[in-house]
């Protein structure tokens, strides 16, 4: 549908109006002739003339002034231009307006204005409580407690060879995060925007009261929780929801508490560094796919399970490198060679399924024989392979292998599914499986926290499965086959600055609510040289990781060597940790109040568990065709397998965390001793934040401009011929007002009636009082002669003949000469010629007069 514009409505103004012009000129002409009579004073038909032929009439009556034979050249040319002219520039007058319309852009020049808070109308909003002031928490060790790093407390221990206890002095630990190390993981944020987010701004979205003896005084604290509020997977776009602006298009949150402009009438723009955490996933394809049939149940009703399951060799087992895969991980922080991991991951996964199997050996010998070549399919059933489904995808922490190595031993395998018992001579268990995990992650809770080992969580993904015969469809037939790829991935996670470009839109209809608030793009922080990159810096204690939630942050480069810090200079940080070590449930609260550390390990626990029985949502898409669509479509490949865990970790992510810097710092109030840079530095509570206002501006779409532009190109021309032929002398006024006078008709009237008394080139004002007020009749020209004769009209082009003074008319287009009077006007005779009885013949196409034979000048030459 065409939206009226400004534009719209004028050009339709201007045609309506042009047609008018059109017809109404025109149709006046024939009130005119209607009005008209055959006796008029000479300078009226002048007047007359003047209205006749500036109109189409003689154009449509196809008249001597419309004619084309006979005419000069250049004369015709110059005769049609003029119409063409006017024609292109009425299509102009129509066209041009066409191109207006009214829009809301950005000004030129930013304006700095105040923020306030915005709500979130949205689920994020409405099931988000409000902040507790009660701050940050954090105990340390995991049998038994540690002194936490820049804490006083004071712990003895007693241990023996079946017993071990900690004692803490007066029955005090303090858990509250101390000053100094809360200033040092944000002191960095001096080199940055007041927009960027530090440690300490990433708060538990949802969170609990927790009470332990010894602890915190004795007094309650806050322990971070999870509770679900809203799936965004489906949403793929970039949108801010309360406490962060969420991608769920390629996956990360970025943290921003939402104010907005305030005392903009239109909206704004403006560009804000954010912190951002995204997931990083690579998988690997185990060249291993699950094939089953969709069965044929009662009443042609599909049934829950799937029939005929076999694992199916498309070179994963056949094709197998028989060597041990060995990953560098030892510069996790500038590559965690997540791709190695992932396939270091899929190796153990075969190499396992093949021995549970006997397809192969282990050492020694190993890979002594390979039982299996591309294209064999090794019949299962649904207990061996769970990841069998038909609708949506099954990931799995890797503690088992494509085969339950464990299943084989249960009665129903034999009697439901024949052909399936493999006899796992080498006696795998779940314990050799949980290795697979391990190796891939590439520390454990025993290595220690430092900054090389960062948190990188692995899983098994059976993707959504797909027709075998190619076809997409979302209708489950039965007796139709069907084949799911199998994939390891290796997800990590790391910090990074973005610029994020918002704009606040205030003439939507959503109000002034967070949905008035867009996100117009998101790009990489761009820094000149490696000088300008960020200073990260990661808590390194000298703990065990399980006994230590690790601190991490911007760090000012002053404070570089500070005690137990690691800094790198780099545009990102991959957060550290170790895979396993999150559970993502509602129903177990973290142990500390430090969600930018144990929060960001539950989501990892959580990212390949599809099954969350009711915690969270179904990411499997066994219970949402949209989302099982979605999967399908990226189950197609190792590389679009990998958005699928950066999917399901923004959308955990967005419902376990919230950020709460804002330029409104008065929204941020923290504990004392975790004091902000803005409030420390004693800050006005009210930033004025520069931002490109949006105003309202008439606007043109330049192609409708063409007839326009054409139109003074023409006149252009025009211009400068006429200005060539003033300068030569032939274009000047007087030239004109000689051929105006000359073709005047009211001019050759007077002359034609009333010979002599007015020169052809006497002014007008003199020609007017001579002869131009006096009458001039267009009935038949009589000429009067002594005998019979024949005059020709030079009006009507017909003979009127006269015999004895009297005329005869002879009857044409209705007119009639009385044959009773004889008038002067109807005679070119003078009374001196008549008295003489002579006739005098006038040819009028060069004004001379023929009398008695002889040609005589009846006024001066113009000269020309």
């Amino acid at each position: 549908m065409i939206s009226i514009t400004i534009g719209y409505v004028s050009g339709i103004i201007a045609a309506v109006i042009f047609i008018l012009q059109f017809l109404l000129p025109n149709a006046l002409i024939l009130v005119l002739v209607g009005y008209l009579k055959n006796e008029h004073s000479a300078v009226t038909w002048s007047v007359v003339e003047r209205n006749l032929l500036s109109s189409m009439w003689p154009l449509f009556l196809r008249t001597d002034a419309a004619a084309t034979q006979g005419v000069d050249t250049t004369i015709r040319f110059m005769t049609w231009m003029r119409p063409l002219a006017l024609g292109l520039v009425a299509l102009a007058a129509v066209v041009t307006p066409l191109g207006i319309y009214d829009d809301i852009v950005p000004s030129n020049t930013p304006q700095s204005v105040a923020f306030a808070y915005v709500q979130d109308p949205g689920p994020m909003g409405y099931g988000t409580p409000g902040r507790s002031d009660l701050g940050f928490t954090r105990t340390c060790g995991n049998l038994l407690p540690l002194q936490c790093p820049g804490t006083t407390v004071e712990i003895t221990y007693f241990e023996n060879d079946t017993y071990a206890e900690a004692n803490i002095t007066n029955d005090d630990y303090d858990a509250r995060i101390p000053r100094v190390l809360a200033e040092l993981y944000q002191s960095g944020l001096e080199q940055q925007p007041q927009s960027v987010s530090s440690f300490f701004d990433i708060q538990a979205r949802y969170y609990t009261y927790t009470f332990q003896t010894g602890v915190a005084h004795g007094a309650k604290y806050i322990a971070g929780a999870f509770r679900y509020l809203s799936n965004m997977v489906l949403n793929n776009a970039i949108e801010p929801v309360e406490g962060l602006v969420v991608d769920t298009v390629t996956g990360g949150i970025a943290f921003r508490n939402h104010s907005v402009p305030q005392g903009v009438s239109l909206g704004a723009e403006w560009t804000e560094d954010l912190l951002w955490i995204e997931p990083e996933t690579a998988c690997a394809d185990t060249n291993i796919s699950v094939e089953f049939r969709i069965p044929l149940g009662n009443g042609f009703t599909v049934l829950t399970d799937v029939a005929n399951i076999s694992l199916v060799d498309n070179g994963g087992f056949a094709n197998l490198v028989q060597e041990y895969p060995y990953v560098n991980v030892t510069n996790a922080q500038k590559d965690p060679n997540l791709e190695g991991r992932a396939y270091k991951a899929a190796w153990l996964v075969n190499v396992y399924t093949m021995l549970v199997m006997n397809l192969t050996r282990p050492g020694p010998n190993a890979f002594g024989y390979m039982k299996s070549k591309v294209g064999d399919r090794h019949p299962v059933n649904k207990y061996q392979t769970p990841g069998a489904k038909l609708n949506g995808i099954y990931a799995t922490d890797l503690w088992q292998s494509l085969l339950d190595p464990e299943a084989y031993i249960s009665n129903y395998t034999l009697d439901d599914a024949p052909n399936t018992n493999y006899s796992n001579p080498f006696g795998l268990s779940f314990k050799n499986y949980s290795d697979i995990a391990l190796l891939c992650s590439g520390a454990g809770s025993r290595d220690l926290a430092n900054l090389t080992n960062v948190h990188v969580e692995c899983g098994m993904i059976y993707g959504a499965a797909q027709r075998k015969d190619g076809s997409k469809s979302l209708v489950l037939e039965p007796e139709t086959w069907w084949t799911q790829n199998v994939y390891t991935c290796a997800t990590a996670m790391r910090a990074t600055i973005k610029e994020v470009r918002f704009r606040w839109n205030t003439t939507s209809l959503t109000g002034n609510t967070l949905r008035s608030l867009t996100v117009v793009n998101v790009r990489d922080k761009a820094y000149p040289d490696k000088d300008s990159l960020p200073l990260w810096g990661v808590e390194t204690p000298g703990y065990q990781l399980q006994d230590v939630s690790q601190l991490w942050g911007l760090i000012a480069p002053d404070l570089a060597n500070s005690v137990n810090l690691s800094t790198t200079r780099a545009p990102h940080l991959y957060i550290p940790g170790y895979g396993g070590s999150g559970i993502l449930s509602a129903a177990v609260a973290t142990k500390d109040n430090l969600p930018a550390h144990e929060g960001l390990a539950s989501i990892m626990g959580g990212i390949f568990q599809t099954y969350s029985n009711g915690d969270y949502a179904d990411y499997s898409g066994g219970t949402n065709m949209a989302m099982y669509k979605r999967w399908r479509d990226y189950s197609t490949s190792a590389a679009a397998m990998s958005t699928i865990p950066n999917l399901i970790w923004t959308d955990l992510a967005a419902n376990m965390l919230v950020g709460t810097r804002s330029w409104d710092s008065g929204n941020d109030a923290l504990p004392a001793n975790l004091q902000k840079r803005d409030v420390a530095n004693g800050a006005a509570s009210e930033a004025l934040v520069p931002v490109t206002v949006y105003e309202r501006q008439i606007r043109y779409h330049w192609p409708f401009a063409i007839p326009a532009l054409l139109a003074l190109l023409l006149f252009v021309v025009v211009l400068l011929a006429a200005l060539l032929s003033v300068l030569t002398g032939k274009g000047v006024p007087a030239r004109v007002r000689h051929h105006l006078f000359h073709l005047s008709a009211g001019r050759l009237l007077g002359e034609i009636h009333y010979p002599g008394e007015c020169d052809k080139l006497a002014p007008t004002d003199q020609c007017i009082a001579r002869v131009g007020k006096r009458p001039c009749d267009l009935r038949a020209y009589v000429q009067l002669t002594s005998g019979v004769g024949a005059a020709p009209s030079p009006f009507l082009g017909r003979h009127d003949h006269v015999a004895g003074g009297v005329a005869k008319d002879e009857k044409e287009n209705g007119m009639h000469v009385d044959t009773n009077e004889l008038r002067r006007v109807a005679s070119p005779l003078s009374e001196s010629d008549a008295m003489l009885g002579r006739s005098r013949h006038y040819t009028p196409i060069d004004g001379r007069a023929r009398v008695d034979g002889h040609e005589q000048e009846r006024w001066p030459s113009p000269g020309l």
